[in-house]
Order: C-alpha cells, then sequence, then structure tokens
C-alpha cells in the first residue's frame, strides 16, 4: 500500500475517545439507566383552598403520573391507607376518620409503584356530623367558579342529614366573601341577613336532652346581643328551643327552652371577643343518666362546665336559622367560617381534633385575627 493511501485513512479515522467522552455523563455505567428516566414524576392536582377541609371523612384525590404502576395513598399522621383507581391519570378516594390527639391535620401521600411520589395536606374534622355547613364549601362543591360578593340562598349542608338552610328574600341573603382569614373565604353577615332551614322537628335533638354538640367559628363585628344559631320562633327565651347567642359583655351564652344553661360567661384568654374570630363548642351528655351535663369551650379553652335543665321540650318551636332568629330578631353581624352540628356528644379528643383543624385551616391559634 503506498505512503498516500496509507495517509488518507489515518486521517479519515477518529481518535480514541478521552476518558471524559468516554464515560458520559448521561449515561449510568453500573445500571445502563439514566438518572432522569429512573423516576415517573407524580403530579396532584390543586386543591380548592391551600388548607382544604371536609367533615365527610372523605376527600377524593386526582392527579397525573408517567408510570404504568399502581397507584395508592396513604394518611400520615392517622395512618389510613387505600388503593386508588388508573395509573396515568389517576382518581384516589382518600377516607381519614381522625380518632386520637394529633391526628385530623393529615398528610396525603400519593404513591405510583416503580414511579415517583407527591404530598398534600388535607383537614378532616371529626366525622359523623349531622350537619355541616362550610364557608369553603357553601354550594356543596367547594364554591367553584365563586366569586367574592356573590349571594348566598342556599348554604349545603355536607353533614348526614343534608338539611340545607336557604333565604329566597335577596336583601336578606349573607355574602360570599374570599382571601377573608388565613386565606380562607367566610360567609358574612350585615345584621339584616339569616338562612333557616324548612322543618322545625329536624333539629328537635338540640332542645329536647338528646346528647349533642354544636361547635362554630365566628367573626362576631358587633357589641349587641346577637343569635348565632337559633331555633327560637320568638326569641331566644322561648320554649322549645335552642340557642346561641353572643352578648355585649364580649360573652356568648347557650339557652335551651328558654333557660340560661349556666354554660358560659367567658372569663380570661375564654373571652369571645370582638374582631377576631373565635370557636365556640357546647356539649350536652347525659352520661350520668340523671340530668344532663353540659360544657362548653371557647376557643379551645374549658369555659363552664354545668347540670343543664331537666325539662326539655317535645317539640321543636323553628327550624334551625343562622346569624338571626327566625323572625330576623337579634341579628347576627359578622363572618361565618363553618357550623357542625352533631347528634352526638363528642369527646374531648374528638373536640380537640376539629380545634386543631381550625386552627390550621385559619392559620393560626384561635382566636384568629383575619
Amino acid at each position: 500500500m503506498s505512503a498516500a493511501l496509507l495517509f488518507f485513512i489515518a486521517a479519515q479515522m477518529r481518535p480514541f475517545p478521552s476518558l471524559s467522552e468516554a464515560v458520559r455523563p448521561y449515561a449510568s455505567m453500573s445500571s445502563g439507566v439514566s438518572p432522569n428516566v429512573g423516576a415517573s414524576p407524580m403530579v396532584i392536582d390543586i386543591q380548592p383552598f391551600a388548607r382544604t377541609v371536609t367533615c365527610t371523612g372523605a376527600r377524593t384525590l386526582t392527579g397525573t403520573a408517567t408510570g404504568a404502576g399502581a397507584v395508592s395513598w396513604s394518611a400520615s399522621p392517622d395512618g389510613a391507607s387505600g388503593a386508588c383507581t388508573g395509573t396515568t391519570s389517576w382518581s384516589c378516594p382518600v377516607a381519614v376518620s381522625p380518632n386520637a390527639v394529633g391526628e385530623g391535620v393529615e398528610t396525603i401521600t400519593v404513591s405510583q409503584v416503580g414511579g415517583g411520589s407527591a404530598t398534600v395536606d388535607v383537614g378532616f374534622y371529626v366525622a359523623g356530623a349531622h350537619s355541616c355547613f362550610l364557608a369553603q364549601s357553601y354550594d356543596g362543591a367547594y364554591n367553584a367558579g365563586k366569586l367574592n360578593l356573590d349571594a348566598v340562598a342556599t348554604w349545603v349542608n355536607l353533614g348526614s342529614s343534608a338539611l340545607n338552610v336557604t333565604q329566597a328574600t335577596g336583601s336578606a341573603q349573607p355574602t360570599y366573601r374570599t382571601a377573608i382569614v388565613g386565606g380562607q373565604p367566610v360567609v358574612r353577615c350585615d345584621g339584616g341577613d339569616r338562612l333557616a332551614a324548612t322543618t322545625a322537628a329536624d333539629w328537635l335533638f338540640l332542645a329536647n336532652g338528646t346528647d349533642s354538640t354544636s361547635t362554630l367559628v365566628v367573626n362576631v363585628d358587633s357589641t349587641a346581643t346577637r343569635l348565632l344559631l337559633s331555633t327560637s320562633n320568638f326569641n331566644e327565651t322561648s320554649i322549645n328551643s335552642f340557642n346561641v347567642l353572643r352578648f355585649d359583655t364580649n360573652a356568648s351564652q347557650t339557652r335551651i327552652n328558654g333557660a340560661v344553661q349556666a354554660l358560659s360567661v367567658a372569663t380570661g384568654n375564654n373571652t369571645f371577643n370582638n374582631g377576631v374570630f373565635n370557636e365556640y363548642t357546647i356539649v350536652i351528655n347525659d352520661d350520668a343518666g340523671a340530668g344532663v351535663d353540659g360544657f362548653v369551650s371557647i376557643n379551645g379553652g374549658a369555659d363552664t362546665t354545668d347540670a343543664s335543665t331537666s325539662a326539655y321540650a317535645l317539640t321543636s318551636a323553628a327550624p334551625l336559622t343562622i346569624c338571626a332568629g327566625n323572625t330576623g330578631q337579634r341579628p347576627h353581624i359578622g363572618d361565618v367560617g363553618d357550623i357542625l352540628i352533631y347528634a352526638t356528644a363528642l369527646s374531648a379528643t374528638q373536640n380537640g381534633i376539629n380545634h386543631a383543624v381550625r386552627e390550621w385551616a385559619l392559620g393560626g391559634t384561635l382566636p384568629v385575627t383575619p
């Protein structure tokens, strides 16, 4: 072979690659799999609110993934878990029933076999509420498409009773207000608003001595005596009624069948203050079998524990109303965050769970300043 031909061949040959070129950054010599291919991205769809809550014990999460493995969910600290449907597009029917101290605000992890995982926090109130009115979901669908200042003609009851409260008169309808406290919405009553259920008998358990728990979060902007919850047909002292009032002394009181239940003149740190969101919880518990014990807490602090009346109504005077009595008396001025009513006496642990979920949702220690 001529010297000229050898030179031509040598000129066309590529030099042997360097070490840095031979071991390329995108290749794994041990596994042969590219590092940016190993984990499948998992994405949970954005929740309705940054701190979404539910009172049904269930919340369906949806999202996407790039893998083909089975998808499942788990809750911490509760420990509940379950399977999801779908792979690249999945749906997880998350069900959590918090029952221990420290539970309720749950980190939900959605994972795919052979793929990735993602987490989101959800607040679960104690399940089993007879009535549940959430400002986050006054329409029953987390207020999708609802706008600030929208009138609230119906507040959907998400509890097991499904007993909605409504208002047909436009001038008496409260308004939906967005991002008022901790980024959360409220239902705002201006002093001439009220929402009412339809049938008085549905609320008899509040006034006939049946075990019950009523708990609510409100921001009171008025210094006058106001009805927050009522089953009264005339005023807060009528018979066959259950009433939660706030007084101009910064105190609250529960009255059953017109009788003051010795259930609350707020004192010390448990004062029901103006201009902040307060939590008010009333538990009626006939655990002794002789008379009903009443327990009240304000903002999570024990306020009073006393015997309630032994004379109870056999009928209800009126349906439940929110933000005023049934004829509009003692109207509330301020915001309502949520109202939960149980036809059972919640334990201290259960009330503590709901309290912790509320503080998480509102973004601060109760009472919370908007």
